[in-house]
């Protein structure tokens, strides 16, 4: 005599049940640091979608050039060739290897403010954004 039997098969819920206390932590941390750097993108290196606009990339590319002239320049010269690459300058104060500027920059979304701290003669160049 032949036997035919059902068998259904149960998934092993054994192995993701607690998949969810890994993921969701992941996801808040991601959702947290993808917040801070759209404050500022251009100061964090990521002007790119989805954290920057077209005012982010024009502000980028302003502060590459300061950047470069930075580089190039002696500390005691970089406030004036920066001015004369089409950058306002509203303060700035010049050390014996340090340079600490503050500028204003034309973007198409209005103007932006930003720190510039060049220290060892353009070895280091750092930046933040700060209210006009």
């Amino acid at each position: 005599m032949q036997r035919v039997a059902l068998v259904v098969r149960r998934a092993d819920r054994g192995r993701g049940r607690y998949r969810w206390l890994l993921v969701v932590p992941a996801a808040l941390v991601l959702a947290l640091a993808a917040r801070v750097v759209s404050t500022d993108p251009v100061g964090y290196g990521v002007a790119f979608w989805p954290f920057a606009d077209g005012g982010d990339r024009a502000e980028l590319r302003a502060v590459d050039r300061v950047t470069s002239i930075a580089r190039v320049s002696r500390p005691a010269a970089v406030p004036s060739a920066v001015a004369a690459e089409g950058v306002e300058v509203l303060a700035s104060r010049v050390g014996a290897d340090d340079v600490w500027l503050r500028v204003r920059l034309r973007v198409p979304d209005g103007t932006r403010c930003r720190e510039v701290t060049v220290l060892g003669d353009g070895v280091q160049v750092n930046s933040r954004r700060v209210d006009c």
